[in-house]
């Protein structure tokens, strides 16, 4: 599955990555870290406010749903709404 995503995008998605690493078990991790490794590689060569094409595993999709959920759920809790907003357009991407 290709996502569309700009450079803040990846950005966000690797610190909801990491916020969630070590949440889970080894192998789990060890897929958070090599995600979020590529997405640090792909956000660095992209150009400010442009979209890029990101190819992704379906484990990756799975990972990212999971860790992105969990932030999200984090945030209704903490009531920090804006927050939410973005998580929730982000998620969305990868639901399609």
């Amino acid at each position: 599955m290709k996502v569309k995503l700009d450079d803040y995008e990846v950005r966000v998605l690797i610190n909801g990555l990491m916020q969630q690493h070590r949440g889970y078990d080894t192998e789990t991790n060890a897929q958070i870290d090599n995600l979020a490794l590529r997405l640090c590689d792909i956000a660095e060569a992209m150009k400010p406010g442009r979209k890029k094409k990101i190819p992704f595993e379906p484990v990756e999709i799975k990972i990212i749903r999971q860790c992105l959920m969990e932030w999200r759920n984090r945030e209704i809790h903490a009531e920090r709404y804006g927050a939410v907003d973005a998580l929730t357009e982000l998620l969305i991407q990868f639901i399609r």
